[in-house]
């Protein structure tokens, strides 16, 4: 079986605190947006809607996805944008939150400072406007109710929606990649973006809905350039709303709160791929996509699937099995997924 050995683009678009459910209320443009990616012979579309967080917080989550563990216990974890450079893609990533995330989330484990996750592991990186007064605020409360990126009012950056300047930069990154010098063939350089938005993260659920014109804009564009014949798009949560009276004081709410959004965009080569990979090795005979609609999922496979697309085509075998583009095992408990026994949305096992 051979695979393809031109390396795919892996654009991941992070929706903070944002539930399958909260995605649809909220975002119904990007949803149909979304849907109208599903074009069988170019590009697919597909939904994990069992999807389940590992951990209360983004920090559990994202470490999860980035680094592989919802808690760091390995010296020098290098997050997933720094494997993609390491091998020769390159590399940016947006936060809208004024974070340095590396720092944040695994710096205590660095065993020395020598060891600069920063200078080896992005191209390009988005964050110091975030960080300006008018939207992040340098006296008092800076993830205060009124204002900064918790804020329950429109998060605005001179006259504009923040996070339309960071479309911005990703469409102007994207016009660079394509057009000015990345080469085809063998001498095509793949690149891999990250950026997170965090509308979602504030109590009332209704900031969100200011997101929804630019990401539909966005998905449409990416859709209509043709980047989707080799790019994968993934576009999810960490976990659902956690504040909030929805939360506070419903079943639905704490359900959502564990259940967040997850949709990933493979081209018609990377899907065949994978549909031939698991008629030939796998222990079932399933579409794996198909499959994995429906069953119980966690960032930890995203990071094995992240995994798997940076060592393209000669990816590891046993991440593979571990990442979506293998059927993960039906009705597999909370405890063989990773999720603790408290934070389980089904207590027992889901299909």
């Amino acid at each position: 079986m051979q695979a393809s050995k031109i390396r795919p683009n892996v654009i991941f678009l992070m929706l903070d605190a944002v539930s399958h459910r909260q995605f649809y209320r909220r975002l119904p443009k990007s949803a149909q947006a979304l849907r109208t990616l599903h074009r069988p012979g170019i590009h697919r579309i597909y939904e994990l809607y069992r999807y389940h967080s590992v951990g209360f917080s983004t920090d559990n989550n994202t470490r999860a996805m980035y680094i592989g563990e919802a808690l760091a216990t390995k010296p020098n974890p290098l997050p997933i944008w720094a494997y993609y450079r390491d091998r020769g893609y390159v590399t940016a990533r947006v936060e809208t939150g004024c974070d340095d995330w590396a720092k944040e989330c695994v710096g205590n484990k660095f065993t020395s400072h020598a060891f600069s996750v920063g200078n080896r592991s992005l191209d390009y990186e988005l964050t110091s406007p975030f960080c300006l007064p008018e939207y992040y605020p340098n006296v008092g409360n800076a993830y205060g109710n009124f204002k900064g990126p918790y804020s329950i009012k429109a998060r605005c950056l001179y006259g504009r929606y923040v996070h339309e300047w960071a479309f911005d930069y990703l469409r102007q990154l994207r016009q660079e990649f394509r057009f000015n010098g990345r080469g085809k063939g063998k001498d095509h350089k793949p690149y891999m973006i990250t950026a997170t938005f965090l509308e979602g993260h504030e109590g009332t659920g209704e900031v969100l809905r200011t997101v929804d014109d630019s990401l539909s804009a966005f998905i449409e564009d990416i859709r209509d350039s043709g980047e989707l014949e080799n790019t994968v798009l993934i576009v999810g949560a960490d976990h659902g709303l956690h504040m909030g009276l929805n939360f506070v004081y419903s079943q639905n709410g704490r359900i959502e709160h564990q259940n967040p959004f997850m949709a990933i965009s493979v081209p018609e080569w990377l899907y065949q791929f994978s549909e031939d990979y698991q008629e030939t090795f796998g222990f079932e005979k399933v579409s794996p996509f198909e499959a994995n609609e429906q069953r119980l999922t966690t960032p930890l496979e995203m990071h094995h699937t992240f995994r798997v697309l940076s060592d393209w085509p000669q990816f590891d075998t046993e991440n593979w099995s571990r990442s979506l583009f293998a059927a993960q095992k039906a009705g597999r408990t909370c405890e063989e997924a990773g999720i603790g026994a408290d934070y389980c949305m089904c207590k027992h096992k889901t299909n």
